[in-house]
């Protein structure tokens, strides 16, 4: 590939992949929770709703916010369908695609290692994640909950 390519691609992969543009989702804001992240399921986090089956979202955001990672991170491109329909139109699949695989490429298969719900308020959450390199450390990372599922909305 390219220099300048390789260098493009890079640099989407570390303002698109983790990162809401503008700086909205990568906060300086503290989690509201324990402040303790961890693998397990169980991560506490500030839940402001319940949805209709009673279940505050969380498990169904972790899930999310894992499926994505190991999309971007694994060159999957239908990782693209876990973007927001706002971020779909923002990032064509074309472009998500040629991102996941440069990710792969340079970065090999992440996958999540610490995760906290920061907040969940009916259809809009915020979530802390890394895994394990320090730029791709999040705080406070926008999801939208579109159709029952909860998608990646820090374009």
């Amino acid at each position: 590939m390219h220099i300048r390519t390789a260098a493009i691609v890079a640099a989407m992969v570390l303002g698109l992949s983790l990162t809401a543009c503008g700086g909205d989702g990568d906060s300086d804001a503290k989690p509201t929770g324990s402040g303790q992240r961890s693998d397990a399921p169980e991560s506490t986090g500030v839940t402001d709703s319940t949805d209709a089956n009673g279940d505050d979202g969380k498990a169904a955001l972790e899930h999310s916010v894992r499926s994505y990672t190991k999309a971007l991170f694994g060159g999957d491109p239908k990782g693209h369908s876990l973007l927001s329909k706002r971020c779909q139109s923002e990032m064509p699949q074309n472009q998500f695609t040629a991102m996941a695989r440069q990710a792969r490429h340079d970065y090999g298969t992440l996958t999540i290692k610490t995760f906290e719900v920061d907040q969940i308020s009916s259809d809009m959450a915020r979530a802390s994640y890394g895994v394990g390199v320090p730029q791709f450390e999040r705080t406070a990372q926008p999801w939208s909950r579109e159709d029952g599922t909860w998608r990646w909305d820090a374009c």
